[in-house]
Parts: C-alpha cells; structure tokens; sequence
C-alpha cells in the first residue's frame, strides 16, 4: 500500500507538471510549480486521430472488397485492401501469433511510457515550442492507439492506402501509420529544443524557467 501511494502521488505530481522538488516543496524551476496543461491537448489529437482511422478502416472494409486495388488518382493513389497480421513495416509477421501478441503489449507499454515522459518534459520547454511536444505526442499516441486498438480485436491491422508511381504501388499503410510517420520529423525538431533547452540551462538562463530560490541549491 506505502509504494502504492508513493507511485499514485509521483504519477499526479508528473501530470501537474511538478518534477523535481527540495525537500520544502520549492520546484527546482519555474515550471515545477506550474500545472502542466501539455497531456490534453496530446490526448485530443491521439483520440481524433484513432478514431478517423478507426471509422475510415470501417469504410474501406464495407466498400472494398478484401485484397483488391481501386485506383483513386491514376499512378498515384489506390485503395488497396490487406489485412496486415505483421507489425509496423511488416516486422514479426512470421511470428506465432502469441509471440506477436506479446511484442504488441510490450511495444505499446513502453511507447506510453516514452510519450509521457517526452510530455513532462516537454513542460520545461519554452511556452512557444511545447506545442511541438504536444503534437508530436498526440501524432505518435494516435497512430500507436489507432493500430493496436485493432489488434485487441482481431490482431491484425487493416491497410488500405498504397501510393504508387506509374505501374508501382507501395504496400498499402492507414491513417495510423501516416500519423506515426509524420510525426517523426517534428520528434527530430522536439529533440533539438531540449538538447537548446539543456545547454541554457547549464548557463544558467533563467528564461528557461529556473527557480532562482533553487537554483544555486541545486545544480543541472
């Protein structure tokens, strides 16, 4: 019961933005005392995203007929209907069944776990530049949830949108997977504003949110 309530408190104090505190309660900077406001927005985004994958998978498995390719744009758009039992490009589709849904719960614990520790500390950051954590978060949560939440109930993964050049046509992907893919280049600009944002606070720039009560207590 004691770890217990020592793991509920750390986790409402992470939400609240609260990371590090002295043993009076002073945060360690600026943004230790201030709510943290950035997991709401990211749960927003993640929840619109799996539920137009969601809907638009629904569609395309009413209208187009399994493992067949309609072509939207002529030699460049096709909905191509599979049902994908393997994991993000085809990884572990030669695995048993049980194997795969191991590999899924795990994957999917440790990306929640990620995600909410880049959203906590994706609070330090500049109020300008927390909105890029925010969306690469709900980016990355959306397609995450929007692919698993379907292998809860079949565990495979419908794909249905290949791109093509002339006569070639990629393996098809979903909302989901373009969500996970899109928000890989703003991960890129996130991780530059925290590596920014720790070589201030080794100058000790106060903009990036020092409490100076703490400051000179508590080294970076």
């Amino acid at each position: 019961m004691v770890i217990h309530r020592r793991i509920t408190r750390r986790l409402d104090q992470r939400l609240r933005g609260e990371r590090r505190r002295t043993v009076r309660g002073v945060g360690r900077r600026r943004t230790d005392l201030e709510p943290n406001r950035g997991w709401k927005p990211a749960v927003v985004i993640a929840l619109s995203i799996a539920l137009v994958d969601w809907a638009v998978k629904w569609a395309v498995a009413q209208r187009v007929p399994l493992n067949t390719l309609e072509v939207v744009w002529e030699g460049r758009l096709a909905l191509w209907h599979v049902r994908n039992p393997a994991m993000i490009l085809g990884l572990y589709g030669s695995l048993p069944l049980q194997a795969r849904m191991v590999i899924a719960a795990v994957s999917g614990l440790v990306g929640a776990l990620l995600l909410f520790e880049i959203v906590s500390r994706g609070h330090r950051l500049h109020p300008r530049r927390r909105k890029w954590v925010w969306l690469f978060v709900g980016l990355a949560s959306g397609g995450m949830l929007g692919n698993l939440g379907e292998r809860v109930i079949h565990w495979w993964v419908t794909d249905y949108l290949s791109f093509g050049w002339g006569d070639l046509w990629l393996p098809p992907g979903n909302v989901a997977d373009l969500s996970i893919f899109l928000s890989l280049p703003i991960a890129i600009a996130v991780i530059v504003f925290e590596l920014e944002a720790r070589r201030h606070r080794r100058r000790g720039d106060k903009e990036e949110g020092y409490s100076s009560e703490s400051e000179a207590a508590s080294p970076v």
